[in-house]
């Protein structure tokens, strides 16, 4: 049977507090009594007031409040001249009122305490319940990587049991060729107060097999109740499993289209050619419409190609100095000699050379351009234009069209992402805009869109000057 102690039980029902306070105040004014021969009017009152902080902090206000009241008329009764008498004069009636006055001061600051106590203790058994149900690993480590605290999902994601785990450090549990990766990021992190950082790498399970996490390093070093680093992690092995195979569809799946369909692209002109000698007018219409087509598919290749390699790390930059204003003069005079409707109308800054690979700012210029074409398709130009900021050329295409909504903004720039309103009136897969991201981050520079609904939208990209 579980022990429970005799004040324990008093609590859990309620009215014998008020029992227990009658007998403390008895026990201490049959003790006063006994001293009172000795001592006189002068025995100390400190005992009564350790029982009303006792019962108040205890028990709560309301006993409290009765021990409060008890002890002044037990006071008044013994110890208040006339003694065995309850005091009616003005000056007794004054130094009855501080004394209760005193009592229910003690009172209201136990109960105030044990009500903070008794919210300290929810919140942390609140905050405890969170941690120790979370779906996510929560380990705290020091800055020499020795593990100090675990949540228990560490446990269920790693398969280790918490007492292993805490006599190793961190770097036991990655892949040797990813430790320095993660080193890296976690000393720089640790470098930095309150700086937070996200990782995706692998992590060894006890079972030998190895899973990907999603890992958020915060540095929380200068908190004195932890002084630690903090590993906020999630298991994703399925999601990046489901990536890979994705990634690897694509690739699979691009190249075995792009062989045929340069097969067909040939033969489309060669048969072009020939009704164009033939004087076939109805017929070189036709073939063309179909080569547009090819293009278009072609076109859609190259980018899931490209998407291929930004996710395999692959894709490879040709780096040398060009001139940014030469580039834009040629794009755009492809682009209007392509047969657009619109004018391009270009206004550039005095010859700027950038450092980059020419091919694929070219590929971020013509998506950007063919973008502002594409989504304004009641207005008459698209303006490209160079301004020269911060040690760098910012080149801009401004468009009049549909705009983009304030809400969607942010994800103009996530792969496959299109735009709500489009999706049904504008063909495209949502990748041009991620790849022109990438490949501008990738230069070391920054690329962002203004946009408002119905005045249409300008993006813009920077690059370091040479």
């Amino acid at each position: 049977m579980k022990n429970i102690s005799f004040f324990h039980y008093t609590k859990a029902n309620g009215y014998q507090a008020y029992l227990v306070s009658c007998a403390l105040i008895a026990l201490c004014t049959v003790i006063k009594l006994t001293l009172f021969d000795v001592l006189g009017s002068k025995t100390p009152f400190l005992l009564y007031f350790c029982i009303i902080v006792f019962i108040a902090q205890y028990y709560g206000a309301k006993p409290g409040v009765f021990t409060s009241i008890l002890t002044v008329l037990v006071v008044d009764y013994f110890f208040f001249e006339p003694y065995f008498n309850i005091t009616l004069t003005f000056n007794g009636a004054v130094q009855i009122f501080v004394f209760l006055l005193e009592c229910l001061l003690l009172v209201y600051l136990c109960s105030g305490k044990e009500k903070e106590a008794r919210r300290s203790g929810e919140c942390s058994k609140m905050f405890q319940t969170l941690v120790e149900k979370s779906t996510d690993g929560i380990m705290m480590v020091k800055l020499d990587g020795k593990i100090g605290y675990i949540s228990p999902s560490v446990s269920r994601i790693t398969g280790y049991e918490a007492a292993e785990l805490l006599q190793m450090d961190i770097w036991a549990l990655l892949l040797p060729d990813e430790i320095m990766n993660v080193k890296e990021h976690f000393y720089q992190t640790a470098s930095h107060p309150g700086e937070s950082i996200h990782i995706l790498h692998q992590v060894k399970h006890k079972s030998g097999n190895t899973i990907w996490v999603e890992n958020t390093v915060t540095n929380l070093l200068e908190e004195p109740l932890l002084k630690a680093v903090i590993m906020n992690f999630t298991d994703v092995t399925a999601r990046v499993v489901r990536d890979r195979q994705m990634e690897d569809f694509i690739g699979i799946a691009s190249h075995e289209l792009k062989t045929p369909l340069t097969s067909l692209k040939a033969y489309t002109q060669v048969l072009e050619m020939r009704m164009k000698k033939e004087n076939n007018a109805t017929s070189t219409i036709l073939v063309t419409k179909i080569d547009q087509q090819i293009n278009r598919v072609v076109s859609m290749i190259f980018d899931l190609l490209d998407v291929t390699k930004l996710q395999s790390g692959i894709m490879h930059l040709n780096i040398a100095p060009f001139d940014i204003n030469e580039l834009i003069n040629e794009v755009t005079e492809a682009m209007q000699n392509s047969g657009h409707k619109h004018q391009i109308e270009i206004d550039l800054a005095s010859a700027v050379t950038v450092r980059g690979d020419r091919a694929r700012i070219s590929q971020v210029l013509t998506n950007m351009i063919s973008n502002g074409i594409k989504y304004s398709p009641d207005s008459a130009s698209v303006n490209v234009y160079t301004r020269i900021e911060d040690n760098q050329v910012k080149v801009f295409v401004a468009d009049h069209g549909i705009g983009i909504p304030p809400g969607e903004i942010r994800n103009i720039f996530k792969r496959f992402y299109r735009v709500s309103s489009v999706k049904e009136s504008f063909q495209g897969l949502g990748l041009g805009l991620y790849i022109s991201h990438q490949i501008i981050e990738r230069h070391g520079g920054k690329m962002e869109v203004i946009s408002e609904i119905n005045r249409g939208s300008t993006f813009w990209f920077s690059l370091p000057l040479f």
